[in-house]
């Protein structure tokens, strides 16, 4: 006769539900960790913002795990938030401007991360106006700036409020791309960005004109930036000594190792130096220079390759320089001729040299390295009206070389140790 156990299946159903409840559980409990994991602070753990009825601004670090939001409890003119958004650590500026009513004001702002509520607030409060009496004069005027900025040779970047009783504009007076001022117009209290690059020259002043309601004002906002000593006869703006490279062997004739420009490392080819791909037919559609230990091969068999320099951009306005370079010819058989030029700014005194300085046999390492301590071993060509846009090239020979349409079928070159001199 068949029986059922119903004892022993009720046990297993509620296991069943046992089970299932407690993963339900633990899949919640996992939602909740991951809500509370989370979160944003403000560093130092401000949770109020106490402003004067002039106004004020001040910026909040932010820490988070998130994208965050900034939101504030209703949208009123008389403050403003940048950035009310981000991810991850970041900042805003809350900027309040002046109360010109008897009542102090306040204002609450909420955070959210990744959508969700936070249970930190954080509180605007300003105190009321001194008396009754109409909006002072009108004014146009920039927080930590009276009516000049100082800045360092090394430039800023800062960040300041704008406070106005109107809409504003700023115009600069005189062409002047290395200082920016950004917005430039606006209406009210407004955050502004000043942008001053870097001075390698003498000293530098611009001068941004004010305008309120279309007003211009009395005095101009001038940026004043410290500059570098006046570059004289004798200074040097540039060396090169191409210690850097360490490719390949120092005797001459062992080729082996030696590197292309192109297979050179990010780092090295950061330093500035370039050269032209030789689209000679035949030529492989690539620069013909090689990096050997501490010094440099322009061209190969067939085909020429050139050296061109980084920007000279140490150059103060416009100088004539001197440049002066080591060059050794790689063998007794290679055709002699170096060519030079500019790119940019600036004519040469002298357009090619016969390069005869030679090792006395290529392939012994002490010969090699005399040939470059001899006397006739330093050429020199003068450019007049370099500026901070020009560049200089050393080819050897040119580019097309094969039989037929040069003197002989190679013109190697090394060279090394470049000084860039500046002369009257």
């Amino acid at each position: 006769m068949n029986t059922t156990n119903y004892s022993t299946s009720a046990t297993l159903l509620k296991a069943i539900l046992a089970f299932f409840l407690l993963l339900t559980l633990f899949f919640l409990s996992c939602k909740e960790d991951n809500e509370l994991n989370s979160f944003l602070t403000l560093k130092d753990g401000p949770s109020k913002m106490e402003v004067v009825a002039n106004g004020s601004s001040e910026t909040f670090t932010v820490q988070s795990n998130g994208n965050w939001k900034v939101e504030p409890l209703r949208k009123e003119s008389w403050f403003k938030i940048d950035v009310t958004e981000g991810s991850g650590d970041g900042k805003f500026t809350i900027t309040v401007a002046k109360n010109t009513d008897q009542k102090a004001r306040a204002m609450t702002l909420f955070f959210t991360v990744d959508g969700r509520l936070q249970s930190n607030v954080f509180k605007i409060e300003q105190t009321a106006g001194t008396t009754g009496e109409q909006q002072d004069q009108p004014y146009l005027k920039i927080d930590g700036i009276s009516t000049k900025l100082d800045v360092l040779e090394a430039g800023i970047t800062g960040n300041y409020v704008l406070r106005s009783t109107g809409k504003w504009k700023i115009a600069l007076e005189e062409e002047a791309n290395w200082v920016t001022v950004s917005p430039m117009e606006g209406i009210g209290d407004t955050p502004i960005t000043v942008s001053v690059n870097k001075n390698t020259d003498i000293e530098r002043t611009a001068n941004f004109l004010l305008f309120l309601n279309e007003v211009p004002q009395t005095n101009p906002l001038i940026i004043y930036q410290k500059g570098v000593k006046a570059q004289v006869e004798g200074d040097v703006i540039f060396s090169e000594d191409f210690n850097w490279l360490t490719y390949g062997s120092e005797i001459f004739n062992a080729t082996s190792g030696e590197t292309r420009i192109a297979s050179w490392t990010a780092a090295e080819l950061a330093k500035g130096w370039t050269s032209t791909i030789n689209s000679t037919e035949g030529g492989g559609n690539y620069a013909s220079i090689y990096a050997r230990p501490g010094f440099i091969k322009l061209g190969r068999t067939n085909y020429g390759g050139d050296l061109i320099s980084p920007k000279l951009s140490n150059i103060q306005r416009t100088k004539n320089l001197l440049i002066t370079f080591k060059a050794v010819r790689y063998a007794s058989g290679d055709h002699n001729l170096l060519t030079v030029g500019v790119k940019g700014p600036g004519t040469v005194s002298v357009s090619q040299f016969n390069i005869n300085n030679l090792a006395t046999t290529n392939s012994n390492l002490d010969a090699c390295r005399a040939a470059w301590q001899a006397p006739e071993a330093t050429y020199s060509f003068v450019i007049k009206g370099a500026t901070a846009e020009t560049q200089f090239w050393l080819l050897s020979g040119a580019f097309d070389q094969r039989s037929g349409n040069w003197p002989a079928t190679v013109n190697r070159i090394f060279v090394d140790d470049v000084v860039v001199t500046v002369i009257k």
